[in-house]
């Protein structure tokens, strides 16, 4: 099983020696493989392990969970980081099941800790039955070429080292190296779709269609992955040939160029253009079929209005993309410790407080170490030639370099407030950390600047 997956990570160059990876773990049987393997493998890859742990306050045993988690990391001297959250409540003030609340608070904690530490890498423990699973919630959605390939090994920074495993590998390998796990009872709570596919369709499908479903999903999926390479690669040559003007509000495409392309181009390079307006997110294939409709509709005074204030112009043998401006959000305001601000700019109010690493909340936040700011301190817009050292860099960037790297949409980077004295930026805060303030091992005070939720 340590040979199988040291081949994966291998083939698919997710870890290079001398990297510090950060471990999802949950309790569970997945993750519990996971940080057994990856312990395992660790001296010959010179690896260096965190632990994450996120205490979703769901269920009675989530606390003994934790303690289960912080046990074993214990005895395999590998670092524990723990956090709670109350996704029910954060499922409700931001509208979204219980199943996608739990999973973003999950990453974003991931992520947080990935710049806070700071380290090179976070590995989850999904497997080839999750793949499956995925392909099939895919496949139920009407999706493309992109939503059939799957989990991808690695996605960025995030790894999923155990994708060349089936779920019955994983039991047997907990099983033969004796590794106790929890096991998550809501996993089987039929309302969740996912739960379904997992209980009743999967099974269904191996029983009267196919034994080896999950094997053929997950061929399904690197062929998927393979091929939707390849048009990304065509996409981007064809990109620089129809592509006539691009500014930060505007694109404009030819449109014969755009109309001579396969159909399956057509619908990247337009995605392609709203993407590079206002983000991948949030797309439908209406929106698309409308923008192509209007390849074959002459004259320039044919438009469309789309989501996220984005319009779509017809001008004779060009197709203008142009977002709404939206008026900037200028704003500057002393701080105190402890304080709730309230930003009537923005509407949002931010909890300021002094704490420890243990008190470090689930949420938009940024912790620094206090003794190294300089008073008096500032929750302040970004304003022209802002500069900061983001932690884990060498030299300065600026923040509106910084910004575009990230792909915050234009519209919102005026209201990420910065925390500042003078000309020192000492966080973006929720997205990174100046080096002026990140936390040591020999921090004593942490200044928690946490976005509220409302």
């Amino acid at each position: 099983m340590l040979r199988k997956v040291r081949k994966y990570i291998q083939e698919e160059k997710l870890l290079e020696p001398g990297k510090k990876v950060l471990l999802g773990v949950s309790g569970g049987p997945d993750s519990m493989a996971l940080l057994h393997i990856m312990h395992k493998l660790t001296p010959e890859m010179d690896l260096s392990l965190v632990a994450l742990h996120l205490n979703h306050g769901l269920r009675p045993e989530a606390a003994a969970e934790e303690e289960f988690v912080r046990e074993h990391c214990r005895k395999w001297a590998i670092d524990f980081y723990s956090r709670q959250a109350d996704i029910r409540s954060l499922a409700a003030q931001q509208k979204k099941s219980l199943e996608e609340a739990g999973r973003d608070c999950r990453y974003q904690y991931f992520f947080e800790f990935l710049e806070e530490l700071p380290a090179d890498y976070i590995a989850t423990a999904h497997h080839q039955d999750d793949q499956t699973e995925t392909v099939l919630l895919h496949l139920l959605r009407g999706s493309g070429l992109k939503g059939l390939r799957g989990i991808m090994p690695r996605k960025g920074q995030l790894l999923r080292p155990l994708l060349a495993l089936s779920k019955a590998e994983i039991i047997h390998y907990l099983d033969e190296n004796q590794i106790p796990y929890c096991l998550d009872q809501s996993n089987k709570d039929l309302s969740f779709l996912r739960n379904r596919v997992r209980c009743e369709l999967i099974p269904y499908l191996q029983k009267a269609y196919n034994p080896r479903i999950i094997e053929s999903l997950n061929q399904l999926a690197g062929i998927a992955r393979d091929e939707n390479d390849y048009l990304e690669k065509q996409l981007h040559f064809s990109w620089d040939k129809l592509l006539r003007q691009q500014e930060p509000d505007l694109i404009i495409l030819d449109k014969k160029a755009l109309g001579e392309e396969h159909p399956a181009l057509q619908k990247r390079l337009v995605l392609e253009a709203l993407a590079r307006l206002r983000g991948e997110s949030g797309w439908e294939v209406k929106d698309v079929q409308r923008i192509l409709r209007l390849l074959y509709q002459p004259g320039s005074s044919k438009y469309i209005q789309l989501r996220k204030g984005l319009r779509v112009k017809s001008i004779y043998q060009e197709l203008h993309f142009r977002s709404k401006e939206t008026p900037a959000a200028k704003f500057c305001y002393p701080i105190s410790i402890p304080d709730r601000l309230s930003i009537s700019e923005t509407g949002e109010n931010y909890i300021i407080e002094l704490g420890q690493l243990s008190d470090m909340q689930a949420g938009l936040s940024s912790c620094l170490d206090y003794d190294k700011l300089e008073q008096p301190l500032f929750l302040r817009s970004r304003q022209p030639g802002d500069r900061f050292q983001p932690s884990g860099m060498k030299g300065s960037k600026k923040v509106k370099d910084y910004f575009i790297d990230i792909k915050l949409p234009r519209e919102q980077r005026d209201r990420v407030p910065l925390l500042a004295s003078g000309q020192s930026i000492y966080a973006v805060v929720g997205y990174r950390v100046s080096s002026l303030a990140e936390l040591k091992a020999e921090t004593r005070r942490v200044l928690i600047v946490r976005k509220e939720n409302t």
